[in-house]
């Protein structure tokens, strides 16, 4: 506790001498707009040097005030599917490098991994071991806008959508890949759902695909729900989908994607 108010009142220190030395600064270089035209290139440089002094104080405050961890608040994560051979963690034995979004800061080159059946993304905070492992920690969501986890095959743009917008946008809350953003969009919600097998506790990985070509989204399940959105264009992507051979139930990411990108050319080509 003693520790924590001396960090506050040191942030507080900082922040009141940030206060002084930038009004001081504004202070000097109002004389030297009221001074006239004597001693341009004089006033120039004691403007450069307020500068200077306003610009140190900025990055002294964010080197100890801004806590370059300052992301990690949640949750103790435990592994609770450590006898299951299916894992619910997003591609579990992928490598990858991750990326995190607050509301003001980016942080790169972080360990994350994001959990399918709980929605929620894990941190293994790598610089420590508690009990000869890295600790993991259930970010709060509260503090996350959203995460990119970077493969070696693709790199995966997360978002979190929240109330009132996912209503809005007839979503459920939660983070969805956002896979495609043209005039049309498509997101993928990553899901898991929970069976037993053989006593052990098992999760079946099932995505949800969903597709806007305005303002709400719908969730394709089947050619059928894929038409229904193509108003005007449906009879294209129908030929589309037969060319390519693209069978909606079994269809990957990339191929919508592609179905996408046609039916944005065809809108493209009749305006």
């Amino acid at each position: 506790m003693k520790f924590r108010h001396l960090v506050i009142n040191f942030k507080f220190l900082i922040f009141v001498l940030l206060l002084t030395v930038t009004y001081a600064a504004k202070g000097q270089n109002s004389n030297l707009l009221d001074s006239g035209s004597s001693g341009k290139t004089g006033n120039s440089g004691i403007r450069t040097s307020a500068d200077r002094q306003i610009d140190y104080m900025q990055r002294l405050y964010s080197e100890k005030v801004e806590d370059p961890k300052e992301f990690i608040n949640g949750k103790e994560y435990e592994s609770y599917y450590t006898r299951s051979q299916s894992k619910p963690i997003l591609f579990v034995d992928k490598r990858r490098t991750a990326a995190l979004f607050t509301k003001s800061r980016r942080y790169n080159n972080l360990t994350l991994q994001y959990d399918t059946f709980l929605d929620e993304v894990i941190f293994t905070d790598i610089s420590k071991t508690i009990n000869s492992r890295f600790p993991q920690i259930a970010l709060n969501r509260d503090n996350v806008e959203g995460f990119n986890l970077y493969f070696d095959d693709d790199s995966l743009i997360f978002r979190q959508f929240r109330s009132p917008e996912c209503t809005k946008k007839n979503l459920s809350e939660g983070f969805y890949e956002i896979a495609f953003q043209g005039g049309s969009t498509y997101i993928i919600r990553h899901k898991s759902s929970f069976y037993v097998r053989e006593g052990r506790n098992e999760y079946k990985y099932s995505p949800e695909n969903y597709i806007s070509t305005g303002e709400v989204f719908h969730r394709i399940k089947s050619k059928s729900d894929l038409l229904k959105l193509f108003v005007g264009k449906s009879a294209e992507i129908k030929k589309y989908l037969h060319l390519a051979r693209i069978r909606i139930k079994q269809a990957d990411k990339q191929q919508f994607v592609e179905i996408l990108k046609y039916y944005d050319s065809l809108k493209t080509a009749a305006r």
